[in-house]
């Protein structure tokens, strides 16, 4: 009985793979799945979305589509007066539309909301005419007063196919019965919608553009559409243009943008319903017209445009995602490099030299005028033909004006049926108003052209050549004066003329059969969002993109997120069945082969389909499944590896135990030659701290505090060092034997030491001012008795690797190139110095992108003790950027004084001049003021003060031979 409990206990211990790696899928398929069912994942997956859509082919912008930009350039420019106030007068509007039409465009879709009247305005002709032909009487105020919105609204229907806005928010606006009437009647769809889907969505929109985050998901409630409370907290408005402005456009269409839960905008309603009739997005709505078809079918994940027969009688099927959007296909440009783009500045710019034009030919009119009516007495002078020219072109552009007031006039409005009131402007009235505007224009350019300056210039002449008695002498004085003003006039008009005919034939080519879009763009615009590519992007370019993503037919599929979690989860159970007896390395290929294909499928879907599906639940099932699986069998299976683990955890690097687990043969006995630096550092009179601690607190209680100190004071030094990738090698009593390069290799292994050392000598000072309370009392300054460690460093082949016996290992390193390190440690006493490195050191630390960023004091060469050749030794002072400026002079002034003092040293026969030895005790002399903390300077000046007093060597070679270690 107890055996056969004992193997049912073994047998629940050890569960089959298949079975552990079966419900190690299925944990993470259920947990994955619920949380993102609860939208914890979606704004990561927008951004994954984002993405993806990087990788995708960028739509190409379509050819008709213009933005006809409200800008900078058109509000800061300081010659027109009535585009400076904010928002620009609705005769500005006015002017562009019927400019527009004269270049040709097919279509003006108005991305700015008309919902309330402007005030009326001065009609700045009117006033200056009335000026011109003032008589002395009393004149008419009122008719110097203009509605900008009744020119506006006449401007519309003489445009012709204008399309104008609906918001669905309820905005606070008073409309009339009839007016809503009359927008639904006229501008609204017949759409066939059995599911109620486009009510339903937006509702649950509604919803939607309340959350930020995926805990509202949770706390709001499901669109309840067929509850009366909920439809009326969540209403829908209807707030359109003005009737008075919609009455004579083409169409109308709503401005409401959809922005996602993290703030971006991807998707767009293309309907929405109100009253059993709908409305359509802003630019949607003229591409119903265009496509013309003959029935609207609102399906679950569709729109279908059925019978279109604007394009032969075809069906046009547009794809929605889940809650009913149409995904905008974006252009991946920035707003500024995408579409076709001009200023309004330019249509104002070309009324504004209209009207400077016809200015100056009503100045110049009386004058030529008046010049040839003079007679001049004994010549037969030809009547100026000029004069005729002028006025006829005057008298033209009054009948142009005439005539543009009579079209306007004809201007009232569509009815339901969207005919024309009173018949409208036929096409013949536009072919016979713009043919005179051109005519005229010509006639200007000729003008501008001939030779009335040549004529107005003789005839001057010529009465001024007449006899002085005369009456219509003109003294020469006059004649330059007038000549010069009709010439001022003359010029301006010509140079104006020329600038308007290169602006308008430049401004009609852009506007010809233009799919126009005019909106605000200019810096004051808050009409703007985020989309995948931009963070601040004109809304009039969304409106740009849907019509783009539509009419190119270039469109995103979506699918749920659950297809892919299905697909991953159907991969991960046939991988379980293929792969779970397979050799470890098999079953880590084919996890990270699914993972793989978790991240390259949802890619590949949208690059070579158009087909989005959410991908991050999937890449999070296929990488949890496979670590959960890989956790799984390393517990079970990589029993070695642990007993390695605990086997040298205890005694060597954590950076050396990574690398027996990776390779054991690491721990067999035996090294190998390798380029690496070693350090030592050892504790200055350390005797001395242990003796005072001693006195302060007997043997026993003095051994236990020496203990606790030295363990702290040695664990930041060692912390230093291996923060800068060393290896601690062992603790002999307060030294530290250490080094850099191995395990792990390291080209940097002599900067990274040399910054080791600075890093311990800061970590000493800290460690000094937090812990001098428990520091022993030096008798000898009555002060704490401070730690402070000196470094050796040098570089060069060494043998690094297991030595020991079979029982004991000890990763290490040996060599002379490890005993040198040893030496330079305690030759800092001879210099002063805290930090001395061999000259193989400097050089492999001072190269390549860490050369200057150390600050050094080159000293002189040393031959320590067992190491008969001489080695050429630096102070290492700190890291360039870290030093002052004080430090760095005297550290330069000490290397200058150097050179004098080691100058002869390649020529050691040659007498040493003492005059060098004396400009180096000067160099040490300001070093030494500037930062008398570095003890080398003393050291230098008082050889150079013992050389020239005693005498100079005969052999001068720059060796300080060491007498002890």
């Amino acid at each position: 009985m107890g055996k056969r409990n004992k193997n049912q206990k073994d047998s629940k211990k050890s569960l089959p793979r298949k079975v552990v790696a079966l419900i190690i899928v299925v944990a993470s398929l259920a947990f994955w799945s619920m949380v993102c069912a609860i939208g914890a994942l979606q704004k990561f997956d927008y951004r994954i979305y984002d993405l993806l859509l990087g990788f995708t082919h960028e739509p190409q912008p379509r050819q008709e589509i213009l933005l006809v930009e409200a800008d900078n350039k058109s509000t800061s420019n300081e010659s027109f007066e009535n585009m400076k106030t904010w928002p620009w007068p609705r005769d500005v509007f006015a002017n562009a539309l019927m400019r527009m039409k004269e270049f040709g465009a097919a279509t003006a879709v108005f991305d700015i909301e008309y919902l309330s009247p402007s005030s009326l305005a001065v009609d700045e002709n009117a006033v200056i005419e009335a000026a011109s032909n003032f008589d002395g009487s009393r004149p008419n105020f009122e008719s110097f007063i203009k509605d900008n919105d009744d020119y506006f609204a006449r401007a519309i229907q003489f445009f012709g196919n204008t399309w104008l806005t609906i918001n669905t928010d309820d905005l606070d606006f008073d409309y009339s019965d009839s007016d809503i009437d009359y927008v639904k009647k006229r501008f609204l769809y017949n759409v066939e919608d059995k599911g109620d889907f486009i009510l339903k969505d937006y509702y649950q929109g509604k919803l939607d553009s309340l959350k930020t985050s995926f805990i509202d998901n949770l706390r709001e409630p499901k669109a309840d559409w067929d509850n009366p409370e909920f439809r009326k907290k969540y209403r829908i408005g209807f707030s359109p243009a003005m009737n008075m402005f919609l009455s004579h456009a083409s169409g109308a269409g709503f401005t409401n943008v959809i922005i996602d839960m993290d703030g971006t905008r991807r998707r767009i309603e293309l309907l929405n319903k109100k009253d059993e009739v709908y409305s359509a997005q802003l630019t949607f709505a003229p591409v119903v017209k265009t496509l013309n078809p003959e029935r609207i079918i609102r399906k679950k994940r569709s729109l279908n445009l059925e019978n279109c027969r604007g394009i032969g009688g075809k069906d046009l099927k547009i794809p929605l995602d889940s809650s009913g959007r149409l995904i905008i296909n974006w252009l991946h440009s920035l707003y500024d490099d995408s579409f076709l783009h001009t200023s309004m500045l330019f249509l104002a710019q070309l009324d504004y030299l209209e009207k400077n034009i016809v200015r100056t030919l009503n100045v110049l009119e009386p004058f030529v005028t008046n010049l040839d009516s003079q007679t001049i007495p004994g010549l037969d002078y030809a009547p100026l033909e000029s004069a005729e020219a002028i006025h006829k072109l005057v008298t033209d552009y009054k009948d142009i004006s005439d005539f543009k007031d009579f079209l306007l006039s004809k201007c009232n409005g569509y009815d339901l049926e969207g005919q024309a009131i009173d018949g409208g402007v036929e096409y013949s009235d536009y072919v016979q108003y713009f043919q005179a505007r051109k005519s005229f224009f010509e006639g200007v350019t000729k003008l501008c052209g001939g030779n009335i300056k040549q004529e107005i210039e003789e005839k001057l002449l010529a009465m001024d050549a007449s006899d002085s008695s005369d009456l219509n002498y003109i003294t020469p004085e006059v004649v330059q004066e007038t000549m010069s003003d009709f010439l001022t006039n003359f010029e301006v008009m010509a140079s104006e003329n020329s600038l308007y005919n290169d602006t308008f034939n430049q401004e009609k080519v852009k506007y010809a059969n233009k799919f126009c879009i005019l909106g605000h763009t200019a810096s004051s615009t808050t009409d703007l969002g985020t989309i995948p590519f931009e963070r601040a992007y004109m809304n009039v370019g969304t409106h740009a993109n849907v019509y783009n993503t539509i009419m190119n037919q270039d469109f995103i599929y979506s699918l749920d997120w659950y297809w892919g979690v299905l697909i991953v989860a159907i991969l991960s159970l046939l991988l379980i069945v293929l792969m779970a007896d397979k050799k470890a390395y098999v079953q880590n290929i084919s996890g990270v082969g699914l993972f793989v294909l978790s991240l390259v499928v949802p890619v590949l879907l949208i690059v070579l389909f158009s087909i989005y599906i959410p991908a991050l639940a999937a890449i999070l099932v296929a990488f949890s499944s496979y670590l959960a699986m890989t956790i799984f069998r390393f517990a079970t299976s990589e029993k070695d590896k642990k007993f390695l683990q605990t086997t040298f955890g205890a005694y060597v690097a954590p950076a050396v135990v990574d690398q027996i687990v990776k390779n054991p043969e690491i721990a067999r006995l035996g090294g190998k030659s390798d380029y690496l630096t070693a350090l030592f550092s050892d504790v200055k009179t350390f005797s001395g701290f242990t003796e005072v601690i001693n006195n302060e607190e007997g043997e026993d209680k003095g051994a236990e505090r020496l203990v606790a100190i030295l363990n702290d004071y040695l664990g930041v030094l060692s912390d230093a060092i291996m923060d800068n990738k060393g290896t601690i090698d062992k603790y002999v009593g307060d030294e530290i034997v250490s080094f850099f390069g191995a395990p792990i290799h390291d080209d940097n292994n002599a900067y990274d030491a040399c910054v080791a050392g600075i890093r311990m000598l800061q970590a000493e000072e800290r460690f000094n001012k937090e812990n001098k309370d428990r520091l022993p009392i030096n008798p000898q300054t009555g002060e704490p008795f401070y730690l402070h460690s000196r470094v050796g460093l040098n570089t060069g082949n060494m043998v690094v690797g297991n030595m020991g016996t079979e029982k004991k290992l000890n990763y290490t390193i040996m060599g002379n190139n490890v005993n040198l390190a040893s030496r330079l440690e305690g030759t800092n006493k001879v210099y002063g110095s805290w930090i001395m490195c061999s000259e193989s050191t400097w050089n492999a630390a001072n190269r390549g992108e860490n050369e200057g960023k150390i600050v050094a004091r080159k000293l002189d060469c040393v031959r320590v003790i067992n190491v008969k050749r001489p080695v050429g030794i630096y102070s290492i002072i700190g890291l360039r950027n870290e030093l002052s400026e004080k430090r760095i002079r005297a550290t330069e002034l000490f290397n200058e004084g150097m050179k004098w003092y080691l100058n002869g040293m390649d020529t050691p026969e040659a007498p040493k001049n003492p005059e060098e030895l004396k400009k180096a005790w000067s160099l040490y002399k300001q070093a030494d003021e500037l930062y008398p903390m570095d003890e080398s300077s003393k050291v230098f000046m008082a050889r150079c003060e013992d050389f020239i007093k005693n005498g100079i060597p005969k052999i001068w070679d720059g060796v300080y031979t060491m007498k002890s270690k």
